[in-house]
């Protein structure tokens, strides 16, 4: 007999070749390529997508807080501007309304009335003229200083209409600024104007106390004929150079005040940050979440290709068989296929009878003389083979001439 043959009869192999089942080929291309790469590539592209929408969020959210904080430092300053100018409008309005210097005009005592009109110097800070030009004069003076030129005479004739003549800047030897209100009499008649020259350097000053506290660049500008001409400026003039700032008109003015901010002025506030940040990170979490479940799946179904793969080489190694396994990914139908074609490739060798132990498993099996047979050299013991029973175990007799050789030599 011979234990644990390997050797195939052509009648086996036949019924061998019928009890096999058809290859079961994976999903047209599911590979690993095709399981990784759309999973990285959604990934990154997602990711990407967050990053820039939080970026355009922080951008979008910082760019209207700065210019919320600009508009509204802005209008605050030339409000402020136009009302400490207005102050002292009001204040030669409410002189031009008085009894006594309606008296004094109707009178015509220049002397008492430039005596009560210089009390304005005292009032006002950097005055350099207080005079009274009466109706309709229309002379200029060179004599004073500041002289009395035509665009002064000009805001003259709109005082006289009733109107309130805007604060412009006058250059010439001394730059300076003109505030002009009537001297209205008892019956409501203009009886002449009340002009107060200041120093144009005071708008230095008030501009930039102005500044607020953060910091920045603030100039005013004077129009002229469709024209900006500088007038003073405070901060870091470099801001200018990044954006155009904003501009607001001062009231009663001819001038413009425009304002950038510092750089350092925070984008968004700590509690909108901590929202977009918020947001970003639920939205990274659940990228997270499906990265993880896809790498679950891909791993479940590499684990079971390798599953099949190892029963069926066991099967092929072991020259039994009889199924073939199911596998998902292209690659794993690669290996099983380099398996088969390596293994038929590799097919035992003939078997060579071991004449001592032959003997000794004759003498264990007293009626029965049994043939061992060994594997070839340089092979390893299948698998299958370590775990064979007794009932697995192939039998077959000698005829009476394989006997006869058999105990032939066996003698010396």
């Amino acid at each position: 007999m011979k234990l644990f043959s390997r050797k195939k009869t052509t009648k086996d192999a036949a019924v061998e070749a019928t009890s096999v089942e058809q290859p079961v080929k994976p999903v047209q291309g599911l590979n690993l390529r095709s399981l990784f790469i759309p999973l990285l590539l959604s990934s990154s592209i997602i990711l990407l997508v967050l990053a820039v929408l939080v970026y355009l969020q922080f951008s979008l959210v910082g760019q209207e807080r700065r210019d919320a904080i600009m508009h509204a430092h802005t209008e605050r300053m030339a409000d402020a501007l136009a009302g400490q100018l207005s102050s002292y409008t009001d204040i030669i309005a409410t002189i031009g309304r008085s009894q006594e210097i309606n008296e004094l005009v109707s009178t015509g005592d220049q002397a008492r009335l430039n005596e009560q009109l210089g009390q304005l110097q005292t009032i006002f800070p950097s005055v350099l003229r207080v005079r009274f030009i009466a109706l309709g004069d229309e002379q200029p003076d060179e004599t004073t200083e500041p002289p009395l030129g035509y665009a002064c005479l000009e805001l003259v004739r709109l005082a006289e209409a009733g109107e309130e003549p805007p604060l412009e800047v006058h250059a010439g030897k001394s730059r300076h600024i003109d505030l002009l209100r009537p001297v209205v009499g008892a019956d409501g008649q203009i009886l002449g104007t009340v002009l107060v020259a200041m120093d144009a350097a005071i708008l230095q000053s008030r501009v930039t106390s102005l500044l607020p506290s953060m910091g920045g660049y603030v100039e005013l500008y004077q129009a002229v004929e469709n024209k900006l001409l500088p007038l003073v400026s405070a901060g870091d003039k470099q801001l200018s150079e990044r954006s155009s700032g904003h501009a607001v008109t001062v009231a009663g003015t001819v001038w413009q005040l425009r304002y950038w901010t510092p750089g350092s002025l925070a984008a968004v506030s700590v509690p909108e940050q901590l929202g977009l940040l918020t947001s970003f990170a639920i939205a990274l979490l659940v990228l997270l979440l499906a990265v993880l479940g896809s790498g679950l799946i891909i791993g479940r179904v590499v684990r079971n290709d390798l599953v099949s793969i190892v029963k069926q080489a066991v099967e092929m190694w072991s020259g039994r068989r009889q199924h073939n396994f199911e596998v998902k990914l292209s690659e794993s139908l690669d290996v099983l296929s380099t398996l088969e074609a390596h293994l038929a490739q590799q097919q035992p060798k003939d078997v060579v009878t071991n004449a001592r132990q032959a003997e000794l498993m004759q003498k264990q099996a007293k009626d029965k003389d049994v043939l061992v047979e060994e594997l070839p050299e340089g092979e390893d013991l299948p698998s299958s083979l370590m775990f064979m029973n007794d009932s697995s175990m192939i039998v077959e007799e000698l005829d009476e001439d394989d006997q006869q050789n058999h105990n032939h030599q066996e003698k010396p």
